[in-house]
């Protein structure tokens, strides 16, 4: 039987700054794999490898300016303009002993910020993996 889950429980870091379930309304992840083509003449079929794998991660929610240096502003204008890869963590299920735990680094490659009239003013952030992540549990 499957284990259903809320996505209320998630858990999303950047640069040490939780922006989990306090303040994120999504968090998606998606990774894919690109293809190298190998064929050659005289072939029917086209035939391909495994190419370089790639990973997003894109986090959007409630912005908050806060007022320290690690304030969720702070970290989004700081990795545009700072600029470098920074650690990330996402885990699904929450943070709770024995759930999955996806982590790696990341350049932040857009940082947004949105003011609807008559709504709250909201966040967007995009980060692209530059490196291999790992997958494991929380211990």
């Amino acid at each position: 039987m499957p284990t259903y889950v809320a996505g209320k429980d998630s858990y999303a870091t950047f640069a040490g700054l939780n922006i989990g379930s306090a303040l994120a309304n999504e968090v998606r992840m998606a990774m894919s794999g690109r293809e190298i083509e190998i064929s050659v003449m005289g072939l029917s079929w086209a035939q391909y490898i495994q190419g370089l794998s790639d990973l997003t991660l894109d986090i959007s929610g409630v912005w908050d300016a806060g007022t320290a240096a690690t304030a969720l502003d702070a970290i989004g204008w700081g990795a545009i303009n700072g600029g470098g890869t920074k650690l990330w963590e996402y885990m699904p299920q929450g943070s709770a002993t024995d759930r999955i735990v996806y982590k790696g680094n990341a350049l932040a490659t857009s940082w947004e910020i949105s003011s609807p009239v008559g709504d709250m003013v909201g966040f967007s952030l995009s980060l692209r993996g530059s490196d291999t992540p790992s997958r494991s549990l929380v211990v």
